[in-house]
Parts: structure tokens; sequence; C-alpha cells
């Protein structure tokens, strides 16, 4: 399909205009948050800074709570050391084939490899941390020979757009790439001749260019060209910055033109935009470290007014008497300084102001204050208390009994982060194996295109441990009162009640057995009891035989005056 390439430039730049709003407080929370993660689009030279931490940041707990933060959304959901997602299939449960549980198990467990063995979770550690400080992340997963790869796209580098369902479906990236880099990267034939000459001189090898990746549906530019049959549904361009210059100030040379470097496609959209707090239609998402953003410009002042106070303590400001002005004044540990004794009533060195501790104290009690609200405002809490735990094995039920409010509030989010992030790169994650064959077949050649997945980490298990509770209470209820009024448990269907705790408790599905072995099952016992029964049933028959026969002959023994009992009972009956 041939773009229009202007128009696609013309897009890219509307799309960061709409983003412009959130310059200014990206650099603040930068600054405060996340130092070095923010990256300027139109700054070309950002490699050649030293690392931008500021020099006037005096306190540090804005990056210390987003650090906790993040640490433990990737300990809470996406934990590397336990499992945290399982494949299950969209349906009854009840109706699921012969087999297929114990193939959603297996494919589970080499999915999870497949992930430990990729940069899934060094990559998704750092969109945690861009969610909390900015709002909204970008992480695009690619795949080749040699497995599953995961690219993390810095804050300011990219820009996004959505469609009628608040789905984002399209970025834009721009790349700050080498001469070197473009010409290795894509096919000869599309890079233009100047980068070329670059790569022939050794001093213009690092010239750096403005590449755009952008990633879209195809049928947004179905009017501005022939789509054929074969093409993905998504496009992905290459393409080259007509209006850029490099590192050195070199015009690109192509007279204000962009060009296309490379265009492909994916059948799924590839990358996850994950954003932490949207309202209505929001492209972009507002993150926990924006809305604590005046406690922590705040913080800076206090601290610093803090630090001249206990400066000013150790070291207060002095007055020096005149007399010394010729002698000078000593103030290191042990110096001496001479001045006129008969000189009565003078000082000759005092402090002019020097803060009492109770001011002190007060300072610093209102810094804690407000340290206290940045770290609630970024959820440290509870994110400590399976981070700071000694045993390792916090359960999911503690988690909840312990921090249920702080679970309410971060609820919404969990279950966003679900939508937007994890569920997506597991369905992306199985296409791509499945495309790739790296997974098992499916029993009796099942075509599996009902996938679903459902989430096992500590905090989604901390989700639903109140579920899980009011089911025990239920069954506790009926129990106790099956004592009384055994009816009681005509309303309960076990069936089903097993299978809700399992899944509440995200049991591997393995653990059930299918509805027809089940059925088996319980036709065999049922027989089996049948045959019990029956053999119950002639055995009673026997004994009350047996009894007869004892009975007659002891009455055929025992004598009358005239013949036995049993005569004289037969004689009667004649």
């Amino acid at each position: 399909m041939t773009f229009d390439i202007t128009r696609l430039q013309t897009r890219y730049e509307e799309l960061r205009l709409e983003r412009s709003g959130f310059t200014e407080v990206y650099r603040e929370v930068t600054r405060l948050f996340a130092p070095g993660r923010y990256r300027d689009d139109t700054a070309s030279d950002y490699h050649l800074r030293p690392y931008p931490i500021d020099s006037k940041l005096v306190n540090s707990t804005g990056i210390l709570a987003l650090r906790a933060m993040a640490a433990g959304l990737h300990g809470g959901m996406t934990s590397p050391v336990r499992p945290w997602f399982r494949l299950i299939l969209q349906g009854d449960p009840a109706e699921v084939p012969e087999g297929l549980n114990i193939w959603l198990d297996l494919t589970t467990q080499i999915m999870q490899a497949v992930l430990h063995q990729s940069n899934f979770y060094s990559a998704v550690h750092g969109l945690y941390a861009d969610l909390g400080a900015f709002g909204t992340g970008l992480l695009v997963e690619t795949a080749d020979e040699n497995g599953i790869h995961f690219h993390l796209c810095n804050p300011g580098e990219f820009v996004i757009d959505i469609n009628s369902n608040n789905e984002v479906d399209t970025f834009y990236r721009r790349l700050h790439m080498t001469a070197r880099q473009i010409v290795d990267k894509f096919d000869n034939q599309n890079v233009p001749d100047f980068i070329k000459g670059q790569c022939e001189h050794t001093r213009n090898v690092t010239a750096r260019y403005d590449v755009i990746h952008a990633v879209f549906p195809r049928n947004e530019f179905k009017t501005l060209g022939r789509i054929a049959s074969t093409d993905k549904p998504y496009a992905s361009v290459y393409f080259l910055l007509g209006s850029s210059s490099s590192s050195t100030g070199e015009a690109t040379g192509l007279g204000g033109k962009p060009s296309i470097l490379e265009d492909g496609g994916y059948d799924m959209f590839p990358a996850f935009a994950p954003r932490w707090d949207i309202s209505n239609s929001d492209r972009y998402g507002i993150s926990p470290a924006m809305q604590v953003l005046p406690d922590c410009k705040m913080l800076q002042a206090m601290t610093t007014t803090l630090r001249k106070l206990q400066h000013k303590a150790a070291d207060p400001p002095l007055v020096v008497d005149q007399s010394l002005r010729a002698t000078g004044v000593r103030l290191t540990p042990g110096g001496l300084s001479y001045f006129d004794s008969t000189r009565t009533g003078a000082t000759p060195v005092a402090p002019v102001h020097q803060p009492d501790a109770q001011t002190l104290q007060y300072s610093m009690q209102a810094i804690q204050e407000v340290e206290k609200i940045i770290n609630d405002g970024l959820y440290v809490e509870l994110f400590r208390t399976f981070l700071d735990d000694e045993r390792h094995n916090v359960t999911a039920t503690e988690i909840s009994a312990r921090q249920s409010e702080k679970l309410v509030l971060l609820g919404p989010v969990l279950e966003r982060l679900h939508k937007e992030l994890l569920q997506p790169v597991i369905q992306r994650t199985f296409a791509l194996m499945r495309e790739w064959g790296a997974l098992p077949p499916p029993p009796n050649n099942i075509d599996i295109i009902n996938i679903d997945v459902t989430f096992e980490s500590v905090l989604a298990q901390a989700q639903r441990a109140s579920l899980s509770a009011n089911i025990e209470q239920g069954v506790v209820f009926v129990g106790n009162l099956a004592q009384m009024a055994p009816e009681a448990l005509d309303l309960l269907n076990p069936d089903n009640t097993v299978r809700a705790y399992l899944d509440r408790i995200a049991a591997p599905a393995s653990m059930l057995r299918e509805q027809n072995e089940v059925a088996t099952i319980r036709q065999q016992r049922a027989e089996q009891q049948a045959q019990q029964q029956q053999i119950a049933m002639g055995n009673q028959a026997l004994a009350e035989a047996g009894a007869l026969a004892d009975a007659a002959q002891t009455m055929s023994e025992t004598k009358l005056s005239q013949g036995s009992v049993l005569d004289n009972l037969l004689g009667g009956m004649q």
C-alpha cells in the first residue's frame, strides 16, 4: 500500500499538539519523582547530556515512594517468582472438552517459561514506574526466531490515539537513530543516499536523525491508497522526518519532505498502552505522582527551610566584639581568641540567632506529615505489606484483611491494568507462540479461538479473597442449619460450590475432573451401591431363613405330654 507520507507526518504533529498540555507537568514529575525517564521528543541531543538530576532536589521522598510503588506493583501483579496468570476457556467450565484443562495448564507453564526467558519482567517493572509517574506507558511486543521481545518507550517520545471504544489503537514513537543504525536496520534500497554517504565517512557515522515508527489501523488511511487483500489489519511504517536535522546541525538534505524507510504490518496491535486513571475519552492518564505533585514541591521548600534551621543551630551566625577585629576570632575546635577582659559587660562572641529545639521538632513533624501524604498517594504502605514482610509467604487473605480499604481504592486501577496491559500481553504472547509453533498441539486437534485469562497474582487474589470468604461462610451456615433442618442441604449445589470456590482461589484447572469422567465415577458408584444393597438384602433374607430353621428345630425338639411343640402346632393347623 502506498501511504501519503506527508499526511502521516501531519498526523504525528497533530497528536503531538494534543499531548503538549502534559509537557510541563511531565517535566515537573521527572524532576521530583523519576529523574531521567522523560525524553523531550524535540531534543535530539539528549543522549549527550549528563544524567538529569536536579541539583536543587533536597528531599528524595517522591523518588523512593515511586520506586516502592513500582516494586509493589511488580511483585503484586507480575511476580517472576510465582505464577500470576492462568489460561482458561470462555464459557461454561462444565462444558470444557476432555483433556483440555490439562493442555491449558501445560500451555500456561510453557508461556511462563517463555516470559522468563524474555525481557518482559524488566520491561514491565519500568512500565509500572512510568504509570505511577506519568499516568501513561507504552510497551511494544515483537517476536522472531530468537523469542519474544519487549520494548519500553520513554515518556515524551511517543504519542497515542484511541478509537470509539476508548481503546488505544495508534501510536507514533520518535527514535533518534544514527546513520549507522538506519543502514543496519532498514533495507538498503529505502535508505536515502545522503545517509549512506554518512556511513562512508567515519566522522559522520554517529550523526543522528529523527525516525518515526507509526502503527495504526490500516483502514484509517484507506482513502490515501489501495489496500491489497494481503495487507495486515495494522500498518507499521518507519519514516524519516524530512524537516529534522542531525545533532551536528547538518540538514538532512530532503528538502523538508519525509521519506519512508519501511512499510509493514501486524495481525494484532503490537503495543500495550495502559493508563492509570482516565476520565471519559481522555487519551492520556493521570498518575498518582501528579496528584501529590503540589505536596512534593512543598516538601522541597520545607526541607530546605529545615536544613537552614539545622545549619544555624549547628553553626549559628555570630556577633563579635569590636576589640577582636584586629586579632580575629578562631571558631575551630581548640582555637584561642584574645580580648580585653577589663571591659565589663562585654560579650566577645555570641550567636545572633540560634533556633531552639522546639522549632526544629515542629518543622520535622510537619515534614513527616507531608511525606506521609506522598507515601499514601503512591500506596507505599499497601505495597510494603508484602515487600517488607520477613516471612516471604504472606497470603492474599492477609493482605485483604490488613489493607482492605486501600485495596478498594486501588481496585479500579488493577482492573484497568488487567484489561489494558496484562490480558492483552497474554493473548498476544499466546498468538505469537502459536504462530511460531511454540505451543503444544491441543487434544483432538481442537481449534482454540476463545482463549481467556484469569489472574492469580497476590493482588488479584486479595481482591477475590472476600468472595471466597463469603462462600466459606455460606457453606458453614448451611451445614449448621442442616443439623436442625436437613432439608436445607437440598438448596446447596455441591458441583457449583466447588467450582466457584476453586475459581476464587485461582486453583489450577487440572484439579477438576472432566464432566464425563465425573459422570462415569458417579455411575460406577451408583452401581456399586446398588450391588451392595442387593447383597445386603440377600444376606438379610438368608439370616431370616436361618432364624426360622433354628426356631423350627427348637420347637421339634421341645417335648410335651403329647408330642412336641411342632407336632401340636401342625396338628392344630390341620
